[in-house]
């Protein structure tokens, strides 16, 4: 994503991508809740757009977490995308 990987904080957090519009948390499916907290936060701190990369192993039994996500973050203006395990990277939606 042409990102600075682990940026750090100056309160020593890390945002794990941070690009020049997107400050982007990068979780498990099922973690989906953490990672819009995160990035929320590393979006305030950085003056970023929050954004969160959604690891998918297993399409099927993940969809749930993304009809989740993908309604939490259309109110919360967050840009979502996938990552699967051939490392195919998909948006879910432009914000």
């Amino acid at each position: 994503m042409n990102g600075i990987i682990e940026y750090r904080l100056p309160d020593k957090s890390r945002i794990d991508c941070l690009t020049s519009t997107y400050a982007i948390e990068v979780d498990w499916a099922n973690k989906w809740h953490e990672g819009i907290g995160q990035s929320l936060y590393y979006g305030l701190m950085s003056d970023k757009k929050p954004g969160v990369v959604l690891i998918i192993e297993n399409p099927q039994k993940e969809q749930k977490y993304i009809r989740k996500i993908s309604k939490v973050s259309k109110s919360q203006k967050i840009q979502v995308w996938t990552i699967d395990k051939n490392l195919v990277i998909k948006r879910l939606r432009k914000e």
